[in-house]
């Protein structure tokens, strides 16, 4: 086939403006295009902007001979959440895209302003790593739903989509993006400064793998290497990174109260399977602000004995001394009052 990009790049700039040009703000192009490297790696349009809802007129998919072409609409708005990183997929295309045609100067500039913004977001300690964290997170929701499959299809989709937002976790850990969005994993890998050991061994593994419990277990294995690999990082180097707002603990320990006084009731009268709920709420809430606020890892679940609730409780006990202690060390004043009166006095 004889390579016609630069032919459909003319088309699509004279499409615009001759007939689309108060409606499209921008027109974006790729060298390659997610073409397959045995063709030619050329200028061809990605995407364009709209700039009215007529714009969208010019969206289509189409065929020349055996090649397959996507000229498809993103929005400033969707443009802006994928400056954002809440597009983990789409940010290579964001990346990579130049401009082959502006309605104007300014929208160019507002393109190429949305770009380093997003650029400067993935290097941002501040936010790479919490987002890199939800990422994680992410992939292991997917990972529960696996558990119920048998469907071999099915499973191996959804071991693709843990794959995928594990990398993209590991990628944005590293200030970076995978420049080929959901393609040649590995590849990326290999520029990452670091990233898990065992990761391409046991994803080359698993993609091989034909057993459904197979795959899920190598899955997990990925999982596993990965949130070790990520704890492991941001506790060690990232503990100061941040700056806890301790007002924001007091404002949770007042609406805790009331939990550890109900623990501290159901234990006394010996209702195990109540102290034992009121635990696991206790120790969500114990592992969501030791993560918020640097704090030592509060582990009251394994001291959980239905023989022994005196001492589970005395464990709560020490951990919301514990927190109390940090609350005031940080100079954090509680609202707390000796009766309605003074409550009523002061509100």
């Amino acid at each position: 086939m004889i390579n016609i990009d630069k032919e459909l790049v003319e088309w699509s700039i004279n499409k615009i403006k001759t007939e689309y040009k108060e409606d499209i703000a921008l027109l974006i192009g790729q060298v390659g295009g997610g073409k397959i490297p045995t063709d030619e790696q050329n200028m061809i349009f990605d995407f364009f902007v709209p700039a009215t809802d007529r714009g969208y007129k010019l969206a289509r998919t189409f065929i020349i001979e055996d090649m397959g072409y996507d000229l498809y609409p993103i929005s400033w708005e969707r443009l802006e959440k994928i400056a954002d990183i809440e597009e983990p997929r789409m940010i290579f295309a964001f990346a990579k895209g130049e401009v082959i045609y502006a309605k104007s100067e300014e929208e160019k500039l507002r393109y190429e302003k949305l770009k380093e913004k997003m650029l400067l977001k993935l290097q941002d300690k501040k936010f790479n790593i919490p987002q890199s964290l939800k990422y994680l997170e992410t992939a292991q929701e997917i990972f529960q739903a696996m558990l119920y499959e048998d469907d071999l299809c099915k499973i191996r989709k959804a071991a693709g989509g843990v794959s995928s937002y594990l990398m993209n976790s590991i990628a944005l850990f590293n200030g970076r993006y995978l420049e080929n969005g959901y393609l040649n994993f590995t590849n990326d890998l290999h520029k990452m400064k670091e990233y898990p050991e065992d990761f391409e061994s046991i994803f080359m593994k698993m993609i091989s793998l034909d057993s459904v419990d197979e795959i899920r277990e190598n899955i997990y294995k990925l999982i596993k290497i990965t949130r070790d690999f990520l704890t492991k990082r941001v506790s060690k180097d990232n503990k100061n990174e941040f700056e806890p707002n301790y007002e924001d603990l007091a404002m949770w320990y007042q609406e805790m109260r009331y939990s550890f006084r109900r623990l501290q009731y159901f234990t006394g009268i010996n209702s195990v399977e109540d102290s034992y709920l009121l635990g696991c709420y206790l120790q969500i809430e114990f592992d969501a602000v030791k993560e918020d606020f640097n704090l030592k890892q509060m582990d009251l679940m394994s001291s959980f004995n239905k023989k022994d609730l005196k001492g589970f409780c005395k464990k709560a006990n020490e951990f919301e001394e514990y927190l109390v202690k940090i609350i005031e060390e940080n100079n954090v004043k509680m609202n707390k009052y000796s009766s309605l009166k003074e409550f009523i006095e002061y509100n």
